[in-house]
């Protein structure tokens, strides 16, 4: 370094030239990585050579940042060469500055502004297609870049001037000003452009340019700016006042014109930057071309460690970043941090020389699926002295058939080597082999003598250690086989195998097998013969498995036949159903039945219900007692009307206090009834009309199977206590595990999680045993929790050294020391180990004498299942079913159409027969009963159902508390519940039936028809469709009256009114044969016909005719066919 003599400058002051110093590295770094935007002229008038040799203390904060923005613009001018003119003019910038030496406050605040507006181009690095945006950026680059320039030559000029004409001059302010506003605008339209959210302090361009107020006041107390200009003395009086030294050129600098001296340096500024950018940007154009024509004709390959793509040629040590553990949201366990913390060479495939976070993923999805390898051996031995299963050692050897799970097969064979679990933070070795880098492995073991593929120890570690190594054939000296050894610190003994290996195949040699020199201490033996396990032992009461019964059927029964009303269930009953309304002291039951009025259309009598009654009973008890509370649902209240021919659904419900025993229990009964556990509930339901006349329903609910969870297929042991009050059962459940590579078996209490026990899990139990001599031991997986109180203990056989099988003993009873009930039983433990285990005698676990004991339970359980208080009103099982009803009014019944001719008179005025019945008994007689199809009869036409009579229930008591409580079942006959029954003959209905000859031909049908005179009365009517009578020539007015009544039924049924036209136009039909029918009757027996016009007798014709009709409303569609069929015979 040279020192400069000391000499005063312009302004008079005397001070130290500065020291030349060597270029630093930002210069080698803009001008050697990409600066040749600059190249390397010198400019005599800027100092440019100097522009990056002072970096360091001497310069300013606002001038070392300017500096190291020029710096970022060589690193962007790489990416986009656009901006060479702006690198440029901060060049000359600082070198204006760096050679001013002292600081300037309007200087350093115009710089700060230009800084701000700089700083955003470093933004085009970050860009990935700037290509897009230069529509957009052209024309606000080029306002970035003359703003810069007319600040570069404003800075250039003003430092040009003394100290004293700078202070003097107050156009410097104006002109200060002008350009702070030029730049705010730009850096303004520029981040725009750039899309950019300034968040930062935009302090710097809102803020005012500094300003000199001494030379102001001292301006403004002199006469202004032209006086000063004008006046040396003035000048040398404020040069004075501010310690300065007057100098000759003072007053040239304020009286020259500052505005032509900016536009001067503008001018050459543009020169330069143009020449530079013109020659210097072609040449780098040109080297980065020709760079990249090279790299494209080399082959690209991609790093497996950190995924990018790399040329050979440019591989280096520092190449590659990456981190050497695997992350967890974006955070690395090697370093805690986003960034690689690793460098190294590029690697075009995967190794297990050093760890890196993408081998992980990959070596996972290979050893974690079952379907990627084949293994010959799989050797995991665990520290049994530790929890940790992750500290013993594991050796895999096997064909590699895919590379992920469910991908393709691979077509060559390929071998997969694992010594030692794949962690970042233990030594592992993981590599896959084809024939020819098996080869190279041969030839390298040849070569230096090391069989050893890989030891995760150091040898002096033999306590517990993996280890792999290669056996060569002593003649070929091919590779033969691979030894593996696997030692943990709880084994006395390494178990050590031999795999047999065709190296030119890569897979074991046909018929060969994996030979095991030694086994670990720790290993298990298959047993010779079958365990045996006592029976399981059920103390207290038991939850039945199955209902006690179907519910029975019952019919309406009527207090008399002048009620045309049927009443059936729409559905069973339910109890408790819904949660909302479910307590603890009461249980609700709810059904709906349906409601028929059997009544014919035209008669229009409808029904009024004006009253409900509710009582109930529990089967065995004599007599019914009224419902705690009763009400109708869904908005259904009485009086309720039933049109003729319509059925209705009324849905109910009621209460009835719980049993004692179980009001105020915590646990609510859903969907079932405390009451009705052991005795079937029954409902009768009287409904009174408004004539008085009353109609009664009995149903019955029967306690279904609730809470009587039974064993599944995979369970290898199921135990269980029951509540049979609260139809609860706490089971305790030894299964089979669905995911054997998982987990062995699975152990679960009530609702509990399922403890997973592992094959690990059963060694340590072993261990432990072996060590301690107790083979019966306490797994410690019971609990004593809500009243139940269970415990497990594993049975260890020492002879195989495995666990054969699990005692469970399970009570329940509160949290005291009184057991109600208990349950003690045994579950095999699956075999486990492997396939190739060798056989030992089996030895049983020395077990403790355990009795469960429960306390004597004072309830008396009684199990009703039926009685016959309600059997004269049973349905039997052929007629038990529910009426079935498709719509609120139901299609009418079927009637027969009778044909005009003569009726016996003897048939029509008969009077229907008194009911002869046997007395019940002498207090009340029987009221009629009516069956789901409306008959009266109660006699079944199939066999007797055998009912169950539980007159004298037989009560046992709870003695060793697992008997579940019966009844005596005496089989009766139906028949013989109820005395004889004889029922009155139906009343005749004139039907006829149709000789095939009338069927036939028109002219058949004035032609005499030779019948039986009586009416067939051997059938019930339900089951009788017509009757032959007697039968004379039909006279033609009568004829011609059928005919056409007919076709103006057949036109109205046509005419989609079928429902009710078809009842009334039959009954009209009716009327007009009975007309014609006493017509023809007078002229054959005048006395008859005077007979029959009586009144009393037409009266009792009229209401016989009614009474059939409604007996046969079910067959209505069948008889309306047949009309249908004699219309069209008739009209034909």
């Amino acid at each position: 370094m040279t020192q400069q003599t000391t000499k005063p400058d312009v302004d008079g002051e005397k001070k130290s030239a500065p020291k030349k110093i060597t270029a630093s590295g930002i210069a080698e770094k803009a001008f050697v990585a990409g600066s040749n935007i600059v190249g390397a002229k010198e400019a005599a008038d800027t100092g440019y050579n100097n522009v990056v040799k002072i970096v360091g203390g001497q310069d300013s904060p606002v001038l070392s940042n300017m500096i190291h923005l020029a710096d970022k613009l060589v690193d962007v001018g790489k990416i986009v060469p656009f901006i060479a003119p702006a690198f440029m003019i901060l060049k000359i910038i600082i070198d204006i500055e760096q050679k001013a030496r002292e600081v300037d406050e309007k200087c350093s605040d115009l710089m700060e502004r230009i800084n701000f507006l700089v700083s955003h181009l470093v933004v085009l690095e970050r860009i990935h297609n700037v290509e897009a945006m230069m529509d957009t950026l052209t024309t606000v680059l080029q306002k970035v870049q003359d703003t810069l320039k007319e600040a570069a030559a404003l800075i250039e000029a003003y430092r040009k001037q003394s100290k004293i004409a700078r202070r003097l001059r107050m156009s410097n302010m104006q002109t200060f000003e002008q350009m702070a506003g030029k730049i705010t605008t730009c850096s303004s339209d520029l981040m725009m452009s750039l899309q950019i959210q300034q968040t930062g302090d935009l302090s710097i361009l809102k803020r005012v340019v500094p300003r000199d107020r001494i030379a102001e006041n001292f301006i403004r107390e002199n006469g202004g700016q032209d006086m000063i200009n004008n006046d040396p003395e003035l000048v040398k009086k404020f040069a004075e006042k501010v310690n300065l030294t007057m100098s000759d050129q003072v007053m040239e600098q304020m009286q020259s014109n500052m505005q032509e001296l900016i536009t001067r340096n503008q001018s050459r500024i543009e020169a330069i930057v143009h020449e530079s950018s013109s020659i210097n940007v072609a040449d780098m154009i040109k080297a980065i071309a020709t760079h990249q024509r090279e790299l494209e004709a080399e082959l690209k390959l991609t790093c497996v460690q950190c995924e990018k793509e790399y040329h050979v040629s440019t591989n280096g040590p520092e190449s590659c970043r990456f981190h050497s553990a695997v992350g967890n949201y974006n955070r690395y366990h090697c370093c805690q941090k986003t960034s690689p913390c690793q460098k190294g060479y590029h690697q075009p495939e995967h190794h297990s020389r050093y760890p890196y976070s993408s081998f992980f993923l990959w070596s996972y999805g290979i050893l974690a699926p079952k379907d990627t390898v084949v293994y010959w051996v799989n050797i995991k031995e665990i520290d049994l002295d530790k929890d940790d299963d992750t500290t013993g050692q594991v050796v895999r050897v096997g064909q590699l058939i895919r590379w992920r799970s469910w991908g393709e097969l691979v077509t060559a064979p390929l071998m997969l080597v694992n010594v030692g679990h794949v962690r970042d933070d233990i030594p592992y070795y993981l590599e896959v082999f084809d024939v020819a880098s098996l080869e190279d492995t041969r030839k390298r073991t040849l070569r230096t003598g090391r069989t050893c593929i890989f030891r995760n120890a150091p040898e002096t570690e033999t306590a517990a250690f993996s280890m792999g190594e290669w056996v060569l054939d002593e003649e070929t000296q091919q590779i033969a086989g691979i030894k593996l050894t696997v030692r943990v610190a709880s084994s006395k003994t390494p178990t050590v195998c031999i795999i047999p290996l065709d190296p030119l195949m890569l897979k074991m040699p046909d018929e060969a097998s994996v030979k095991y020199l030694s086994r670990c201490s720790g290993a298990a033996y298959k047993p010779d013969r079958p365990y045996d396990f006592p029976k399981t032992i059920q103390l207290g009461p038991v939850i039945p498995a199955s209902r006690i019964r179907e519910p029975r059927s019952f019919r309406t029964r009527i207090s008399s036949p002048n009620i045309p009303l049927l009443l059936t269930p729409a559905w069973e009953m339910v109890a408790n159903n819904d949660v909302k309304v479910a307590n603890n002291q009461e249980d609700r039951f709810r059904g709906t039945w349906r409601a028929l009025n059997r009544s014919p259309l035209s008669s229009q009598k409808q029904i009024i219900l004006l009253s409900a009654k509710f009582e109930y009973r529990l089967v065995g008890e004599p007599v019914y007692k009224p419902v705690k509370s009763f009400a109708l649902r869904n908005g259904v209240s009485l009086p309720i009307t039933i049109a003729p021919s319509q059925a209705i659904d009324i849905p109910w419900e009621f209460l009835v206090d719980k049993p004692e025993h179980c009001q105020g229990d915590s646990l609510l009964a859903i969907n079932y009834a405390h009451l009705t556990i052991h005795q079937p509930l029954r409902l009768r339901v009287t409904f009174t009309d408004i004539e008085g006349e009353e109609v009664s329903l009995i149903q019955e609910y029967v306690h279904g199977v609730k809470g009587a969870t039974l064993p599944e297929p995979e369970d290898l042991g199921f135990f269980f206590v029951d509540n049979i009050y609260q139809c609860q059962r706490t089971s305790v459940k030894i299964s089979e595990s669905p995911s054997p590579d998982r987990y062995l078996l699975g152990i679960s209490a009530g609702s509990m999680p399922t403890n997973k026990i592992t094959e690990v899990d059963l060694r340590r139990i072993v261990a432990k045993a072996e060590k301690t001599g107790i083979t019966e031991v306490d797994m410690k997986l019971g609990v004593r929790n809500l009243g139940i109180d269970w415990t497990i203990w594993a049975l260890v056989d020492l002879s195989c050294r495995r666990v054969y099988g699990f005692k469970v003993l399970l009570y329940h009873g509160s949290m005291t020391k009184d057991r109600i009930s208990a349950s003690m039983g045994y579950a095999p433990c699956p075999i486990y180990g492997g396939d190739d285990l060798e056989s030992r005698p089996i030895q049983y676990a020395e077990e403790s004498k355990i009795v469960p004991n429960v306390a004597h339970w004072d309830d008396d359980v009684v199990v009703i299942e039926d009685d016959d208080v309600d059997n004269d009103v049973v349905i039997p099982i052929s007629a038990s079913s529910p009426l079935p009803v498709a719509s609120v009014t139901p299609i009418p019944a079927p009637v027969s159409v009778p044909i005009s001719e003569p009726i016996s008179l003897e048939s029509l005025m008969a009077k229907p027969a008194t009911t002869e019945t046997a007395d019940p008994g002498p207090e009340s007689p029987q009221p009629p009963l009516i069956g789901p199809d409306g008959s009266t009869d109660i006699i079944p036409s199939a066999a007797p159902r055998m009912v169950t009579s539980a007159e004298t229930p037989v009560v046992v008591k709870v003695i060793d508390k697992r008997t579940t409580v019966r009844t005596e079942r005496v089989e009766i006959p139906l028949l013989s519940l109820f005395p004889p029954v004889k029922l009155p003959p139906p009343p005749p209905m004139p039907t006829f039936h149709l000789d095939p000859v009338i069927s036939a031909t028109p002219s058949a049908l004035s032609t005499p028809v030779q019948t039986t005179s009586t009416p067939s009365t051997a059938s019930s009517p339900a089951h009788s469709t017509s009757s032959v009578i007697s039968a004379t020539p039909v006279s033609a007015l009568s004829m011609e009256m059928l005919l056409a009544k007919v076709t103006a039924l057949e036109a109205r049924l046509e005419a989609s009114e079928r429902r009710d036209a078809l009842l009334t136009k039959i009954l009209e039909l009716e009327k007009k044969l009975e007309g014609t029918t006493a017509t023809v009757s007078s002229r054959a027996d005048p006395a008859a016909a005077s007979t029959l016009s009586a009144g009393p007798f037409q009266s009792e014709r009229v209401s016989a005719l009614e009474t059939h009709i409604v007996s046969i409303d079910q067959k209505l569609d069948r008889l309306a066919g047949s009309l249908d069929k004699i219309a069209t015979l008739l009209s034909s």
